[in-house]
C-alpha cells in the first residue's frame, strides 16, 4: 500500500512511502503554491495536488496537523519616536489551515483515505523524541534530515525530510491500518 506524506505549507514537501519496501525506494519532492494571498495559494496547492495524486494515487495520505491555535508575541517596531512594542502574529500561520483545507479537499474527491497527524505524533514515531525543551524549529527540521540521511533516504531539504517522517508515522495510525484491513 502507498502512502503519501505532506508536509504542507507554501512550499509543502511530500514523500511516497511503501511500506515493507526498501528505505531507499522513498522518494521525496516539493510543491510550492504560488499567488498573492491565503486563497490564491490555496488554489496553486489543489492544482498542484491534482497533478501529484492523479499519475500514482495512494492508498493513504498522512499530513502533518496545522497548529490549531494562533499564538502572539511581541515584536519590538523601530519608530521615529523610538523602538516600539506590538503585539503580533505569524501571518503564514493562518494560512496553512487554508492549504491543508486545499489539500484534504482534494485528496477527498478522489476517495483517499487521510489523516493529519501533530507534529508531536510524527516526530515520536520518526525521531524517537516528541518533544525537546531546547530544540527550535530550525533544529526539528535539521534532526529530520539527519534521520533521513542516516536512513540513506535522498531528500531535497528539510520539507521532504518531514513529510517523510509523517509518512512513517502515517503507517501506524488507525485509519491506515482501517484502510489496509479494507483493501485486504
Amino acid at each position: 500500500m502507498l502512502i503519501l506524506g505532506l508536509d504542507i505549507a507554501t512550499v509543502t514537501g511530500f514523500a511516497w512511502y511503501e511500506p515493507g519496501k526498501s528505505l531507499s525506494s522513498i522518494k521525496t519532492g516539493l510543491l510550492k503554491a504560488e499567488g498573492d494571498n491565503a486563497e490564491e495559494k490555496a488554489a496553486s496547492l489543489a492544482r498542484l495536488m491534482v497533478a501529484l495524486i492523479k499519475p500514482m494515487r495512494p492508498d493513504f495520505v498522512a499530513i502533518e496537523q496545522p497548529m490549531r491555535n494562533v499564538v502572539s508575541f511581541k515584536k519590538t517596531k523601530d519608530t521615529l519616536a523610538g523602538p516600539v512594542e506590538e503585539q503580533t502574529i505569524n501571518p503564514n500561520a493562518l494560512q496553512l489551515s487554508s492549504l491543508c483545507g486545499a489539500a484534504v479537499a482534494i485528496i477527498a474527491a478522489y476517495r483517499i483515505d487521510w489523516e493529519t497527524i501533530p507534529s508531536s505524533t510524527w516526530r515520536k514515531h520518526f525521531l524517537g523524541e516528541g518533544r525537546h525543551p531546547g530544540r527550535d524549529r530550525a533544529g526539528w527540521k535539521r534532526a529530520a534530515v539527519d534521520r533521513c540521511r542516516s536512513l540513506r533516504i535522498e531528500v531535497k531539504n528539510a520539507d521532504a525530510a518531514e513529510a517523510v517522517g509523517i509518512a512513517m508515522a502515517g503507517e501506524a495510525t488507525q485509519t491506515f491500518k482501517m484502510t489496509r484491513a479494507k483493501a485486504a
